[in-house]
């Protein structure tokens, strides 16, 4: 493998290149697969008659909300381990490693028929998703100066939102053509293949930092070292719950209930990512140039929240796929602003070497989905909501998140 690999090292322009490429190409795969992930898990355990009898929930939509848990707990310790990886094997090959393991997961639920076998395979296929973004954060902060950490950040969530915005109308395409998931999942194996190639080539160079540790949970000690770190933390947190919510219930709700088809909803998907393209990068700038993160962390929430509230409202009018696109374009609006503003604070409060920060951060995601599908699990199977009404519930811990972001202290 070493005829791959570049003679000299990167410059800081270079990294910044390459790792683009890597999120493209990452993004592209996680988009494909992401939004079908839940509605094929549920056909897996629909099927299995074995695994029907030892579920715990009476219907197969409420058990994946239990798996997606699952997942969350075993992402939560691999982060709480990466600094201790990163000082043994370095970013490079740790990240290499997990790159290798990915593509071979993604074969495996490809070819897999049965839940005994798809259902392990999805919970440590989602670990080493949030485990790749921790460790292309480490990358990316190495090469990083802290006056750009805005608009750095803001344009590599753009390259990384470019690659989702059509890969969910494929993967609904695919399903409806071929009757079946297993070809996404095979063109998600595929997606992945350049990225080994960068890696080997051009990041092999990588000079890795002196990583810290940080305890598991975010201390008073660690409170007082990084005041501002913890509400980021908990704006991140309330964002991945978003996330997990969507990500999860949205497909069930409009394809089972809505009778929406794949692919139709690939094309509603498709359309409201597009925020993800036009919103990051100007949110990155205004908050390095003009206003700071708060007032647009604010907005953002707001927007989740209404627009998730508005969900099941127009669920009971006949509108048109226009409509449901435009409403799911500008609730993602209000997600990427506060995504691109948790990316910008929390990257500024910090340096390439706090590992166990970065940690922190990206653990947001596995918490947020092991709360959020518990909870919603919990409210169906006892029928306290039904699946509509999980998105006022979602409009509420939304409007939570924007009032409790008053307290932040923006870093201008």
């Amino acid at each position: 493998m070493d005829y791959l690999k570049s003679a000299t090292p990167l410059s800081a322009r270079g990294a910044f290149i390459v790792l683009s490429v890597l999120m493209f190409f990452f993004s592209a795969q996680v988009s494909l697969t992401i939004y079908i992930d839940s509605s094929y898990l549920m056909e897996s355990i629909g099927k299995s008659a074995s695994f029907a009898k030892m579920q715990l929930w009476d219907e197969p939509e409420h058990v994946v909300g239990t798996l997606y848990t699952f997942a969350s707990l075993i992402t939560l310790l691999g982060l709480s381990f990466a600094p201790k990886i990163l000082r043994k094997y370095g970013n490079y090959r740790w990240t290499l490693s997990i790159l290798i393991l990915h593509v071979l997961l993604l074969l495996g639920l490809a070819l897999f028929d049965t839940a005994w076998l798809i259902i392990p395979v999805f919970i440590i296929e989602t670990a080493v998703v949030s485990i790749l973004y921790f460790n292309f954060d480490v990358f990316l902060e190495r090469y990083s100066k802290n006056e750009n950490t805005g608009t750095i950040r803001g344009l590599f969530l753009v390259i990384g939102s470019i690659a989702w915005l059509l890969p969910p109308f494929f993967a609904g395409k695919i399903i409806e053509q071929f009757g079946g998931f297993s070809q996404v999942y095979l063109l998600g194996a595929f997606i992945m293949l350049p990225t080994l190639f960068f890696v080997v080539r051009y990041l092999h160079h990588f000079t890795d930092l002196s990583y810290d540790d940080t305890p598991f949970f975010f201390t008073k000690l660690e409170s007082v070292r990084h005041p501002n770190v913890g509400r980021i933390l908990n704006a991140n947190f309330f964002l991945h719950f978003f996330y997990a919510w969507m990500i999860i219930y949205a497909p069930l709700y409009f394809h089972n209930n809505l009778g929406f088809s794949y692919e139709e909803f690939g094309m509603i998907l498709s359309f409201a990512l597009a925020a993800f393209v036009i919103f990051p990068y100007p949110a990155g700038w205004l908050a390095d140039k003009l206003i700071g993160e708060k007032e647009l962390l604010i907005g953002g929430f707001l927007l989740m929240g209404v627009t998730s509230a508005l969900i099941p409202l127009l669920a009971s009018f006949e509108v048109t796929l226009v409509v449901w696109a435009a409403l799911l374009f500008v609730g993602r609006a209000g997600a990427s602003t506060v995504e691109a503003m948790s990316e910008t604070y929390f990257f500024k409060q910090i340096d390439g070497q706090n590992a166990g920060l970065m940690g922190y951060f990206r653990r947001s995601r596995p918490l947020a989905f092991i709360v959020a599908p518990i909870a919603a699990s919990v409210m169906l199977e006892f029928s306290i909501v039904k699946i509509e009404g999980l998105f006022y519930v979602l409009s509420v811990v939304m409007v939570f998140a924007s009032m409790y972001m008053f307290r932040l202290v923006d870093t201008k």
